[in-house]
């Protein structure tokens, strides 16, 4: 590189799913682009989160299911476990994904060059890796986010895992205290309380998974307490120690102090985003106040030659968001804004036994914007694929504009809800009404009937229907 001549089109800086999404839709356009990647490619999703949890969680309930089954006449014996070696499957699994999924495809694209290092940018339009200095005529920070360490007397002086660390375990805990109440903490205390430890979530506000709707996350806690998971809420954190190995956290509830031990600690306090040490104030990119890169309409910073996209924007830190916003970021980067990113409808689901799944606005939030608002929930023991399987926890919420019939939200807690909410967002992404679910024929039995069930809920008592009568 030499004067003002641009080495690459674009460089986007991050090689996970925002930032993979960006080069190969800038590749699209012919474009000649860099991926910059301090660590491996995939990102968070790939290798330390989505991919990785839902594995172990699926680990975690053969194992549990082997032992307890709900069906007469199935007695299983010599469930064995060997901790050591489900974490290597699950290695292997994530380096099999790693290759096929982002290296091989980056490789057999000849537009896009991987840069192994850290970038930093030394002025607007300048970025350096590995002391080599390179030029580009847009850039796309995709930089992600990582574990946000709450701030307790004593942490600092602890060894505690993250759900990185965690996941990376070769011994199964005896008991595990998860500091934490989020979808991040649920995940991991069902799925180690399945594998047999003795699990504890301490949670600083009134109720776990506190975004979801009220009655959804009653639901969950409730489900999890009668699995064994001891939940304590509503509390303040005095201090953190250890000794001998032990972790220990004391906490005041009620007006009572209490200290929680185990041989080890989950921090899952949130995530803040990858934007320090970056150089971004040299680019004259701004940040807020958390430290998440600030954008327009067009995923654009403060900097017009610099876009961001995924968690380090912190708009929903979902992978199918952050993929969405690398393409568009990509794709504006290289045709002059062009595109906005649609947020319409954005799903999301927590993996635990039973499911939660959410799109579209909680109730509170639908009267809060000004909608005359109608709800209806339906008891999964109303759908009959539920109680064929032999498990009918949970409900499926629906709310809809009063005026208009359109569906505004759904949440749903049970069996398979993360699969039978892709329905809803379809509804909701198309302004559909609650009858043009009702009058839509769907399979008989499926969990999916659920949100037909509670759509005909609004006009029908649904307690005096046939199995799968209209």
């Amino acid at each position: 590189m030499s004067g003002n001549s641009k080495d690459f089109d674009l460089i986007i800086i991050g090689g996970g799913s925002a930032g993979f999404a960006a080069a190969i839709k800038a590749s699209q356009f012919n474009k000649k682009v860099a991926v910059v990647e301090s660590g491996v490619v995939g990102g968070t999703c790939l290798n330390v989160g989505c991919v990785p949890t839902k594995n172990l969680l699926r680990a975690a309930e053969v194992y549990h299911f082997g032992k307890e089954n709900p069906f007469a006449g199935i007695n299983m014996k010599q469930v064995s476990l060997d901790f050591k070696e489900i974490i290597m499957q699950k290695d292997n699994l994530i380096a099999e994904l790693r290759k096929e999924k982002y290296i091989d495809i980056y490789e057999d694209d000849k537009n896009i060059t991987l840069l192994k290092g850290k970038a930093e940018f030394i002025n607007q339009d300048t970025i350096r890796v590995n002391e080599k200095q390179y030029k580009a005529s847009k850039y796309i920070i995709t930089t992600g986010s990582r574990s946000s360490v709450a701030k307790i007397d004593g942490l600092e002086c602890v060894k505690y895992l993250t759900n990185i660390e965690i996941m990376e375990l070769d011994k199964l805990p005896e008991k595990l205290v998860i500091i934490g109440g989020g979808w991040i903490a649920v995940e991991f205390a069902q799925m180690f309380s399945m594998f047999g430890s003795k699990v504890t979530i301490l949670q600083r506000s009134g109720r776990i998974v506190k975004n979801e709707e009220p009655e959804v996350s009653k639901a969950l806690e409730k489900a999890l307490k009668n699995q064994g998971i001891n939940i304590v809420t509503d509390l303040s954190f005095q201090k953190v120690y250890e000794e001998n190995n032990r972790k220990y956290v004391t906490v005041i509830k009620d007006g009572n102090e209490q200290t929680f031990e185990g041989d080890q600690l989950l921090i899952a306090t949130g995530r803040t985003p990858n934007s320090d040490n970056m150089g971004l104030e040299k680019a004259g990119v701004i940040v807020d106040e958390k430290g998440f890169i600030k954008v327009n309409e067009y995923l654009q910073t403060s900097n017009p030659n610099v876009y961001a996209a995924g968690d380090v924007i912190g708009n929903y830190m979902l992978v199918t968001v952050n993929a969405h916003e690398g393409s568009v970021a990509g794709e504006n980067a290289t045709q002059n804004n062009i595109r906005k990113p649609n947020y319409k409808a954005v799903p999301h689901a927590i993996f635990t036994n039973p499911q939660v799944s959410s799109v579209g606005l909680k109730e509170a939030e639908a009267i809060e914007l000004g909608f005359k608002v109608d709800s209806r929930s339906l008891d999964m023991e109303l759908v009959p694929k539920a109680a064929t399987i032999r498990n009918t926890q949970g409900f499926v919420k629906m709310i809809i504009d009063k005026d208009t019939k359109k569906i505004l939200g759904v949440h749903a807690i049970g069996e398979l809800a993360a699969e039978i909410i892709q329905e809803a967002t379809l509804a909701i992404q198309f302004d559909l009404t609650n009858t043009d679910i009702s009058n839509t024929i769907h399979v008989y039995p499926t969990m999916s009937e659920a949100i037909k069930l509670v759509a005909q809920s609004f006009d029908k008592d649904m307690k005096k229907l046939s199995c799968c009568a209209e």
